[in-house]
C-alpha cells in the first residue's frame, strides 16, 4: 500500500501531507527548499509566485470524508479558501512537469489566453503546485457540474438541446477534418470531434454527454486501488468474509470520483441565485444560494436596486 492514501468508501482517517498557500520566488527559494518550485517558476515565468505547497510544520493526514468533496472543491473562490481546503486535504496530486510537459506548457501558453495548457498534465506525487493550476481545476469542476445540470434539464424537458450549443459548448473552425471543442468562455475542453459528426442533428447532445462521461471517468475511475480487510463472522463455510476498500494516493482522483458518484446517483445540481456567483451547488431544502456570503450579497444587491429605483 502507498505511503499516502485517501479512503474512498467512507469517512475515515487517511494519510497525506497537508499543505498551505505560500509565496515562493527566487529570493526565498533556497529558504523553503520546496522540491519542484524552481521547475514551475522557470516554466510559468518569474511572476508566478503563489504555490500550494507541502510545508514541514504542517500535520500529516487526518479524517477524510470523500462525500461532497467535488462540491466543496468547486466552491473555492479565492486564495484564503484554497488555503483552508489544502490545510484539510493536501495537494491535488499533479506531477511536477518533466521536460516533455515543460515544452507542452510553454507552447500552450502561446496558444491559449487561459490556462488550458494545464490539460492532461500527469497525475502523480508532487510537493508544490502553482495556485494557477488549482484555479484551473476548480473552474473545470464548475464547468462539468454546469454541463451535468444542463443534461439533467434536457432529459426532463426543461431545456432544449440547442441550448447546449448556444450556452455551454462551442466549436472552432475545423482543421484537417477535426474540430476543437470549447467551453462557453472560449477555453478548450480537451476534446476534439470529427467535422462530419458535428454536422449531425444530435451531434451536440452526444458530444456533451461524451465530454462529461469521459472527463470524469478518465480521472475519477482510473488507478483506483483496493485494500482487503478480513472480517470475522463466525459463519460457515470459512467463519470470515473479505471486504475490499477503495483508496487513491491522489486527491484530484478522489474529487473526480465523488463527482462520478454524484452522477451515478442522479444527484441534482442547482445554480446559485446570486447574480455575481452563478456557481453550481448541492441544494439543501429550499436553499437558493451556495453560501451565506452569497445570500447576504444578493440581499445587498436587491436593496441597492430598490433604492436606485
Amino acid at each position: 500500500m502507498e505511503m499516502f492514501y485517501y479512503w474512498l468508501n467512507r469517512k475515515e482517517v487517511s494519510c497525506f501531507p497537508t499543505a498551505s498557500v505560500l509565496e515562493v520566488n527566487e529570493n526565498n527559494l533556497e529558504e523553503f527548499k520546496i522540491e519542484g518550485a524552481k521547475v514551475w517558476l522557470d516554466c510559468l515565468g518569474k511572476n508566478t509566485g503563489k504555490f500550494v505547497s507541502v510545508v514541514s510544520w504542517k500535520t500529516m493526514g487526518g479524517m477524510f470524508n470523500p462525500e461532497g468533496l467535488a462540491w466543496d472543491f468547486s466552491k473555492l473562490k479565492n486564495e484564503k479558501e484554497i488555503n483552508e481546503f489544502a490545510n484539510r486535504y493536501g495537494l491535488l496530486g499533479i506531477s511536477t512537469p518533466g521536460q516533455a510537459e515543460i515544452n507542452k506548457i510553454k507552447i500552450g501558453k502561446d496558444l491559449y489566453s487561459d490556462a488550458s495548457y494545464f490539460i492532461d498534465l500527469p497525475i502523480g506525487h508532487s510537493n508544490c503546485e502553482p495556485i494557477e493550476l488549482w484555479l484551473f481545476h476548480i473552474k473545470q469542476m464548475q464547468k462539468l457540474l454546469k454541463l451535468y445540470q444542463a443534461l439533467i434539464k434536457i432529459h426532463k424537458g426543461e431545456m432544449q438541446e440547442s441550448e447546449i450549443e448556444d450556452n455551454l459548448l462551442a466549436v472552432k473552425e475545423p482543421i484537417r477534418g477535426n474540430c476543437q471543442i470549447l467551453w462557453w468562455d472560449g477555453s478548450w475542453t480537451g476534446f476534439t470531434a470529427a467535422e462530419d459528426e458535428m454536422e449531425k442533428e444530435e451531434g451536440f447532445l452526444k458530444l456533451a454527454q461524451g465530454i462529461l462521461a469521459l472527463k470524469v471517468n478518465s480521472i475519477g475511475n482510473q488507478d483506483i486501488k483496493r485494500a482487503p480487510e478480513t472480517i470475522v463472522t463466525g459463519k460457515p463455510p470459512l467463519g470470515f468474509t473479505i471486504k475490499e476498500w477503495d483508496y487513491t494516493p491522489h486527491l484530484i482522483r478522489a474529487i473526480y470520483r465523488d463527482l462520478w458518484q454524484q452522477i451515478a446517483n442522479n444527484e441534482p445540481v442547482h445554480i446559485c441565485e446570486n447574480q455575481n456567483c452563478k456557481l453550481p451547488f448541492k441544494k439543501v431544502k429550499r436553499q437558493k444560494y451556495c453560501s451565506n456570503a452569497c445570500k447576504q450579497e444578493a440581499y445587498r444587491i436587491r436593496k441597492a436596486s430598490q433604492t436606485n429605483s
